[in-house]
Order: structure tokens, then C-alpha cells, then sequence
């Protein structure tokens, strides 16, 4: 079972103003095409999303995939999406508007869908894009999300928690899931973490690594592999140039599992 995360910036391509060049507008018939073909590629069973676009645009992608597809709205602008080859059971939304973001989480987005992998096995993968700017945000999304988490541990289902954490390790979102025996997949399965912004052009220099993917313990000892996904048209190392550009400014990270 291989599970991807994948911050999409919104389908524009990056930097946007190269891609437009071919892709045209985020919403239009070739750029599902497009990205369909670059989330074929991945080959992940289950695919999360951040910064994803209009319900119609992403049901055509799911179509063209043949994949069953969960959508988190977002208080502002940044929906997060589950493209899933299981049949989604459920799905949960713990990102409710609020008019001042800055004093609620989320800004971003989370959700959670309950999956069957089959008849004996259910899963639950939480999609989260906590705040990019504020620490202290950050920290309450993460006491949010650890609520919900725990929830969640009621029902007696493995879980996943993955997407844009927008922060690297030591902040609450890790410790917290740490506390609760979660493993990161990519320290554990993928020699170690990696940058999972670091294509040429990012503002300050990029090498970020805010891209995770964490699994429950009852699923630790089912980590194969775990790698972030640097190849062509995913990251490119410059100069940049006319008519150059990658599907997105983050990197998709990627876990296989040997699971169910």
C-alpha cells in the first residue's frame, strides 16, 4: 500500500507565471489532464492534498484516475483533497470557518476519512496544512488536532496522519504526535528526513522540510520504504529560465507499507 502527500499549490504549476504558458488556467481541461497524469505517477493507493482547487476540478481529476476523492474545505482559500483507490466510508472536517483565522485553527485546512481496505480492515487518514506564519497557531491546531486524534483512537482503526505541517520537527504537531506513538515514515523508512521544498527559485533559498507523513504503532512495523520525490518535473536545480517550470514548490512524500 503506498500513501503520498503532496502540497499542490493549487494546481498552478511553479513558478506560476512559466506554467500558465502550457497549462493555461488551474481550472481548465488540460491542467486535470495534467495533473491526473503526474498523480498516476506517484502510483499511491491513497494520495493527500493541500492547497487544492474547486470541487468540480478535482472530481475530474478523481475520474480520470478512477479514484474516489474527499474534499476538506478551508476557512480562507487552501482546500485539502483524499484521492483514495479504497471506498471512502466517511468523511470529517475539522477546519470550520471562522472570520479571524489568526485566533482559531485552522487557517489551512484538516479532515480525516475513514477507508476500506478491505473487509476486515478499515483506516483512518487525517489530512492536515497547519499555518505557515504563526507559531502559536500552529500549537493550537496542534491541541485541535490531538482531540480529534484521540477520537479517532476510540474506534479502534490504525491511522495516518500526513500533509503540510509547515514546520520542521520539535514543534507540537510532532511532539504531539510522538507522544500519542505515531512514527514518521520518512525517519524511520526513508534514511532519514529530507527537504521537501528545496526546487530552485523558492523565496530565502527553500530547504524546508515541512512535508510528513506519520502512521499509528500498529502500523509502524509495516514501514517498508519511505522517500520524497525529487525527480524531473518535480524539482529542477536551475538556473531558471524561460518556459522551465515543476508541477509544484513542495515535493510529494511518499510511504509504502506492507498492509493490509
Amino acid at each position: 500500500m503506498r500513501i503520498g502527500t503532496y502540497n499542490v499549490l493549487g494546481l498552478t504549476g511553479y513558478p506560476a507565471e512559466e506554467a500558465s504558458k502550457d497549462l493555461g488556467d488551474p481550472y481548465s481541461e488540460e491542467t486535470a489532464k495534467h495533473f491526473a497524469d503526474v498523480f498516476q505517477s506517484l502510483a499511491c493507493d491513497i494520495l493527500a492534498l493541500q492547497e487544492g482547487v474547486a470541487l468540480t476540478q478535482i472530481q475530474r481529476i478523481a475520474l480520470a484516475m478512477d479514484r474516489q476523492v474527499a474534499t476538506c474545505p478551508s476557512p480562507i482559500a487552501w482546500s485539502g483533497h483524499i484521492l483514495s483507490r479504497y471506498p471512502i466510508l466517511e468523511s470529517r472536517t475539522y477546519s470550520h470557518p471562522k472570520p479571524n483565522a489568526a485566533e482559531y485553527p485552522f487557517s489551512r485546512t484538516a479532515g480525516a476519512v475513514l477507508l476500506e481496505l478491505d473487509k476486515d480492515h478499515l483506516l483512518w487518514v487525517v489530512d492536515l496544512h497547519l499555518h505557515p506564519g504563526l507559531v502559536e497557531l500552529r500549537n493550537a491546531e496542534a491541541e485541535h488536532i490531538a482531540r480529534r486524534i484521540d477520537e479517532l483512537f476510540g474506534m479502534h482503526h490504525p491511522i495516518v496522519v500526513l500533509g503540510d505541517f509547515n514546520c520542521e520537527v520539535g514543534e507540537a504537531i510532532h511532539t504531539m504526535l510522538a507522544s500519542k506513538a505515531f512514527t514518521n515514515a520518512m525517519a524511520t523508512a526513508g534514511g532519514g528526513l529530507q527537504p521537501t521544498m528545496d526546487t530552485v527559485g523558492l523565496k530565502h533559498g527553500g530547504g524546508w522540510t515541512i512535508d510528513h507523513i506519520y502512521v499509528s504503532s500498529d502500523l509502524s512495523g509495516h514501514l517498508t520504504t519511505a522517500e520524497v520525490i525529487r525527480r524531473d518535473g518535480f524539482r529542477q536545480d536551475g538556473p531558471q529560465q524561460s518556459g522551465l517550470w515543476v508541477h509544484s514548490d513542495h515535493l510529494p512524500v511518499v510511504a509504502t507499507l506492507d498492509y493490509p
